[in-house]
């Protein structure tokens, strides 16, 4: 699974609406708040980024909160399980899968 780092700031509210993003779908990622820490806002500087939220997701950097783009860099599919509705994480690009709910058990096949 590939590491997502989100830079943010205590006065931006996109980054507010990136992180709410992130949470309601599981997607797991370490922020890094530039206004508190200062590491964190030289090595945003170092890569010459001047605007959050900024992901770093694997090797691919995303200035600003476009959700379509961050799902296609994840390399796992989330969906809903059909009988409970627990949010289950599903590897993209594996074929013909059988996929197990950890919460209810039920299984179900998909194609990622």
């Amino acid at each position: 699974m590939k590491k997502i780092i989100l830079f943010t700031s205590n006065t931006c509210p996109h980054c507010n609406t990136a992180k709410t993003y992130l949470r309601e779908n599981d997607i797991s990622f370490e922020e890094k708040n530039i206004s508190s820490d200062l590491l964190a806002r030289r090595e945003l500087i170092n890569r010459g980024i001047k605007g959050v939220p900024t992901f770093i997701i694997g090797d691919e950097v995303v200035v600003g909160f476009d959700a379509d783009k961050i799902k296609k860099l994840l390399d796992y599919i989330i969906t809903d399980c059909s009988q409970c509705n627990t949010k289950l994480r599903i590897p993209k690009g594996k074929g013909k899968i059988t996929v197990s709910c950890p919460n209810c058990k039920s299984e179900f096949k998909t194609t990622t």
